[in-house]
């Protein structure tokens, strides 16, 4: 009886998973070929080889972007596991070897920035002070597509509804509640119970378009057919100019806002004289914030450190 050949690793070329991994991140052939430095008829044929090794279409064109096929998306999920750790392994090896400086890039937000995150990374530093930290400041959707691109290392987001990603190990550490910021004295204050139409009266000062706060708030009153009716006064890239303004009296705002702005706040820190807040969870309800990392069989031991690091200092 005649058996199938065996087939080794050499004629399942690694660069040709690299090439579909790298599609699965960049969406096209070109961003595929200036990543990976070759030419896009080369990374035509790498898919082209793993096509005709599984029998089966990766890649489906639509216009100038390359959409995965349900197989396609299989062969990445398998795949990436690998393909990260053994691009690891040339950086592990130097790393201890001690001929590469260790390095981590987190993305995240102004507002962890500020805030959740100077406590562990104070701890970081004095247990690494080696490592070389760097921050890529971004709302949480940019923040997590800089880690899904590959341009950090760590993400540290809020996210609503987020879709489940197998490629990205995902870890809940603490929420963001969402709240009424508005001048003291304000009538929405003394309200006994806060509705939706109560709200949509009132001039907003909102989160910038790229927070995932600013999407939710918005579904929120589209699915009560409000909307339409709102008068967004101003819109601000951080929680500081948010409370600035309405300060101002250009508006009330609803946001998610941290724990420790609630606290310190509570406190009578100067930052937040002049406003008060008030929860509006039963109406908007919470932003989780997760830590985000890409899955790996090999991982660095100081990216391992970092992680475990802020997620024991955050978890609630």
């Amino acid at each position: 009886m005649a058996t199938e050949p065996r087939r080794y690793f050499k004629e399942l070329r690694f660069r040709q998973l690299r090439a579909l991994v790298e599609l699965a991140r960049k969406g096209s052939f070109t961003a595929v070929a200036e990543t990976l430095q070759i030419s896009v008829p080369s990374v035509w044929q790498q898919i082209k080889a793993l096509e005709d090794e599984f029998g089966a279409a990766m890649v489906q064109q639509s216009g100038k972007t390359a959409v995965l096929t349900p197989q396609g998306e299989l062969l990445v999920q398998l795949s990436q596991p690998l393909v990260e750790s053994f691009d690891l392994i040339r950086e592990l090896f130097a790393v201890q070897n001690q001929k590469l400086a260790r390095r981590i890039t987190v993305a995240t937000t102004a507002s962890l920035l500020l805030h959740e995150l100077q406590k562990p990374l104070e701890i970081y530093r004095k247990r690494f002070p080696e490592v070389e930290l760097s921050f890529i400041d971004r709302p949480s959707t940019m923040a997590r597509k800089h880690l899904e691109d590959g341009e950090a290392d760590v993400a540290i987001i809020g996210q609503i509804d987020a879709p489940k990603q197998p490629r990205i190990e995902v870890t809940p550490v603490t929420a963001y509640s969402f709240v009424l910021v508005c001048p003291i004295g304000h009538p929405l204050l003394e309200a006994k119970r806060l509705k939706l139409t109560d709200l949509i009266k009132q001039p907003l000062v909102l989160p910038g378009s790229g927070a995932n706060s600013r999407r939710h708030i918005q579904d929120v009153f589209e699915a009560a057919a409000l909307w339409q009716k709102a008068n967004v006064a101003l819109t601000a890239s951080t929680f500081d100019i948010v409370v600035g303004y309405v300060r101002m009296g250009f508006g009330i705002s609803v946001t998610s806002v941290s724990p420790m702005i609630l606290k310190e706040a509570a406190q009578g820190h100067s930052s937040y004289r002049g406003v008060a807040f008030r929860d509006l969870s039963k109406l908007f309800g919470r932003e989780e914030v997760v830590v985000l990392h890409r899955k790996a069989k090999v991982e660095l031991p100081h990216h391992l450190a970092f992680r475990d690091i802020v997620v024991k200092a955050l978890i609630r």
